[in-house]
């Protein structure tokens, strides 16, 4: 009876669901030591017949901005020259989710590499009785360990979509909102549009990305924190040092730059000890 009503609620969500946007606030701390500073971004969830996409609408944003001036550089001078602050947002993957089977694609360069993540990691909710309104909604208490955290969800049956922020789905209607149980990490539904523009690939700074199973991410995102320029490294050991020069005309000291560059990257990564997905540094 169970899985009937499930794939009732699946087929009449997809009927439901013809081009929606949810705006979700995620509100997080970058920071364990520091919970005073809490970081919060607007992020997009749009919904259609064949599945979802959940990204950063600030980096979507400053990415098609950004991408837009550098093919006006690009024609104008046929250099270019990325500047400091030209991308801006904090939550740079996106994921994707295809419907009815709910298999997730995580689109990350974090690590240094373009990468599609195919994350098969299953959620077992637990549903309890409790219920209380979320913003506009009549929802109900539902729980989950995922990814290094315990979280609570609030969902609704009045938007018949299972569907919710981040790779979170499969409860018996829409997740409303969603924490983990330190609140250092916090994704809340502000509003619901139809959706007019959607998420459009050529816009962004998008790379040709390499397909790797979650396993191989763990492995490769776990080196990453113990050598964030390794990247880097071999794409500059292709590169002739006498050829770098600074804007003065003046040649690069390779060595010194790396080494800077090295030390910032790793005093950055020490102060980014609150990850979304903890077990990736565990």
């Amino acid at each position: 009876m169970k899985k009937i009503l499930y794939l009732f609620l699946a087929g009449y969500g997809v009927l439901y669901a013809q081009n929606q946007k949810f705006v979700y606030e995620y509100k997080f701390v970058p920071d364990s030591t520091n919970t005073s500073d809490i970081k919060s971004e607007i992020t997009h969830l749009e919904i259609t017949p064949k599945g979802s996409v959940f990204y950063s609408y600030e980096v979507y944003k400053s990415d098609s901005l950004t991408k837009a001036d550098l093919e006006k550089q690009l024609k104008a001078t046929g250099a270019i020259n990325v500047k400091s602050g030209m991308r801006k947002g904090l939550f740079r993957d996106k994921i994707l989710k295809t419907y009815p089977d709910f298999k997730i694609t995580q689109e990350s360069s974090t690590t240094g590499k373009a990468l599609k993540i195919l994350d098969d990691r299953k959620l077992t909710w637990k549903i309890l009785p409790d219920k209380q309104k979320t913003g506009n909604y009549e929802t109900q208490k539902a729980e989950v360990d995922f990814a290094g955290r315990k979280w609570t969800a609030w969902f609704t049956t009045e938007v018949p979509i299972q569907d919710g922020p981040y790779k979170f789905h499969g409860l018996p209607g829409f997740i409303v909102k969603i924490e983990d149980a330190t609140k250092s990490h916090i994704f809340e539904l502000k509003g619901v549009s139809k959706l007019v523009t959607p998420y459009n690939e050529e816009m962004t700074l998008h790379q040709k990305a390499i397909e790797v199973p979650y396993s191989q991410y763990l492995k490769i995102y776990k080196m990453y924190r113990k050598d964030p320029l390794a990247e880097f490294r071999q794409r500059m050991a292709s590169i002739s040092a006498q050829g770098i020069r600074d804007a003065s005309g003046n040649p690069i000291d390779m060595n010194k730059m790396m080494k800077d560059r090295e030390q910032k990257e790793l005093e950055r990564l020490k102060k980014d000890n609150n990850v979304l997905e903890l077990d990736l540094i565990k």
